[in-house]
């Protein structure tokens, strides 16, 4: 999904990386989205992982995660400006999110049945930075209402619990938009994977 002026290509880097170009009218935006083919409760751990960089971490909005809707017509499944989280068409969703322009700190986001978890900011790992690769992680299973482990670089930096409905068919996605300013969103690559389920 593209919007905008916004564009999308295939870098020659490293075997080639995928590129999110944000032009900076602030109706720009970028989605790629996999098949929604994965529901926590009928195989887990799901395993989400994407490794990215952006080109101006103070400006970007970037949500990384799965969501129960890939086509939506804004192209970012939640998203929090001026300060207020809100989700764009997802009616369920779990990720990472960054707003550069509130700071450079990755959060841990969820939504049920179209009502937004209180998002926590993941202090205890790296901040986004410009030009600098982040692998972000996630592990899901379904227990204790949906839980979620997150992992920045490698590193555990929160648990959740309660925080996604595990009945939903969700597909992997990386999204993002401006807020008025151009940045470039470079993608190495997105890895989801779950075992096989009982039936």
């Amino acid at each position: 999904t593209v919007q905008s002026s916004a564009t999308q290509d295939i870098l020659n880097r490293h075997g080639g990386w995928w590129r999110m170009v944000i032009a900076g009218d602030e109706a720009d935006a970028v989605m790629l989205a996999g098949e929604r083919v994965f529901e926590i409760d009928e195989g887990s751990p799901v395993i989400f992982e994407v490794r990215l960089r952006t080109s101006d971490s103070n400006v970007s909005a970037i949500w990384v995660g799965l969501t129960d809707d890939p086509v939506e017509s804004l192209a970012i499944p939640y998203t929090v400006e001026d300060g207020t989280g809100e989700l764009v068409t997802a009616t369920d969703q779990v990720g990472f999110l960054l707003e550069g322009e509130t700071d450079e700190t990755w959060q841990a986001v969820g939504a049920q049945n179209g009502t937004g978890n209180t998002a926590e900011a993941l202090t205890t790992g790296p901040d986004s930075a410009d030009d600098t690769t982040i692998t972000l992680r996630m592990e899901l299973w379904p227990d204790d209402g949906g839980t979620v482990e997150y992992s920045i670089n490698g590193k555990l930096v929160a648990t959740k619990t309660n925080w996604f409905r595990s009945g939903i068919l969700f597909c992997p996605a990386v999204a993002c938009d401006d807020r008025g300013t151009a940045f470039n969103l470079d993608i190495d690559y997105i890895f989801c994977t779950a075992p096989r389920g009982a039936t």
